[in-house]
């Protein structure tokens, strides 16, 4: 038999029964589970109770990087690995998350990510995003954001093309809703730091987000859904600066 992989894998979850299952069946091998759920009102929290190996708890919703913070402060292991309900380890990211836990050289280990869109990878000019999930527990931390957390380390990194498959599989207006929460929290990031807005930023910002995405990152060749897709990338852009403007006349009120 197989020894546990000494590590605590950790998420944060509402509403992921169509994808938590299948994220936690790759996590068989790993010492123990984190799942901290926000209210979820399906049946995420049941099966997650399913699994011997994980352990799910209720924290009321912080942000983004508050909520991993606390899932990252329950962990039991040195080293923590961060996987969202919709990603998937796969078999070489699992043996490099062995080989760097078992050579204890490095504090971090940054990896690809791929994207799978309803089963197919979309096409476009860019390539996978490069992100860190698996580091030593004592060496990273999440800035105070609201949304777009990335962990922070103080230390050494590590770097692989081993990847993890990330399946978005929502309906367009789900996508469209969540670019409007997420635009929400971003424009009110934005604000607390005092950030500037003008009213060129206003009147290009949609039309040159748009331009970077469908032409320079390719989404034109990925038809309706590039198109769909590059709309929704200008729309949170615009939604952004919009409600930064609209935070800022509220204060001067």
């Amino acid at each position: 038999m197989t020894d546990k992989i000494p590590v605590s894998v950790f998420m944060i979850t509402l509403n992921e029964e169509a994808n938590i299952a299948r994220a936690l069946d790759r996590m068989a091998d790993f010492d123990e589970v984190i799942v901290v759920d926000s209210g979820s009102s399906d049946r995420t929290v049941e099966i997650a109770g399913g699994y011997p190996n994980a352990r799910a708890v209720f924290h009321r919703w912080a942000g983004f990087a508050a909520q991993k913070a606390h899932a990252m402060s329950l962990c039991r292991n040195q080293w923590v690995l961060n996987v969202d309900a919709d990603e998937i380890l796969t078999d070489a990211y699992i043996d490099e998350v062995r080989k760097v836990v078992a050579a204890d050289e490095v504090d971090a280990l940054e990896s690809t990510r791929t994207l799978y869109r309803w089963g197919s990878r979309p096409r476009h000019f860019g390539g996978k995003d490069r992100l860190i999930r698996l580091f030593r527990k004592s060496a990273g931390h999440y800035p105070d954001r609201r949304v777009h957390e990335s962990i922070s380390i103080d230390g050494k990194v590590a770097r692989t093309d081993a990847t993890i498959l990330h399946h978005e599989n929502l309906t367009f207006t789900e996508r469209v809703a969540k670019a409007n929460r997420y635009s929400e929290a971003r424009a009110r990031d934005k604000f607390e730091r005092g950030d500037k807005l003008s009213l060129p930023v206003l009147l290009f910002i949609f039309p040159l987000t748009f331009h970077q995405h469908y032409f320079l990152k390719g989404h034109i060749f990925d038809g309706v859904d590039g198109l769909l897709t590059s709309m929704n990338a200008a729309f949170y852009a615009f939604m952004k600066y919009a409600k930064l403007w609209e935070l800022r006349r509220q204060r001067r009120r």
